[in-house]
């Protein structure tokens, strides 16, 4: 007779740390786009990337205090691309590309998490992991858009821009 191995793996405390860790400063760069971009669209999409990212750190330690642990202590590392982001000292494709392969990256280690947890933390990471998805997907949109003008961020006439098109020569 064949038995089927269920996952009870839970999450530990390096794992929700790096969850922290990602999420704090993925809503500081989201919150400083958002802050900083002059395409009301962008940054109303930033704005709500940050709030996500602000209630994902409060699952995150509601998870931490149902769990048991003490509280995750966070260091913020010096990410040089994440200063340069603040900065502006990538172009605003570089920086759209960088976040695509950031949020991509988390959602897939959330997936790897997922299917190797026990039922007390699979609906968590999927949560989490699809709102990465999310995120990846509208951020390729905004690839689009650059693709098709390099300053799509600084549009300020973003919406006429959308329905009316780029004006032809």
């Amino acid at each position: 007779m064949t038995t089927v191995e269920t996952p009870n793996a839970t999450l530990s405390q390096q794992h929700l740390g790096l969850l922290m860790q990602y999420t704090i400063e993925a809503y500081k760069t989201f919150q400083k786009l958002a802050e900083n971009l002059p395409n009301p669209m962008v940054a109303t999409m930033f704005k709500q990337f940050a709030e996500d990212e602000r209630g994902t750190r409060d699952l995150i330690e509601k998870k931490i205090a149902a769990i048991g642990e003490s509280r995750v202590r966070v260091t913020l590392g010096g990410d040089l691309l994440f200063q340069d982001i603040l900065e502006g000292s990538m172009s605003y494709r570089e920086t759209t590309e960088f976040l695509i392969a950031r949020e991509r990256t988390m959602e897939k280690k959330l997936g790897e998490w997922s299917r190797a947890a026990g039922p007390r933390d699979r609906h968590f990471l999927v949560y989490l992991m699809s709102s990465k998805r999310a995120h990846v997907v509208e951020l390729e949109r905004e690839l689009e858009l650059i693709k098709l003008d390099g300053d799509w961020f600084k549009r300020e006439d973003a919406e006429d821009r959308i329905v009316h098109g780029s004006p032809t020569a």
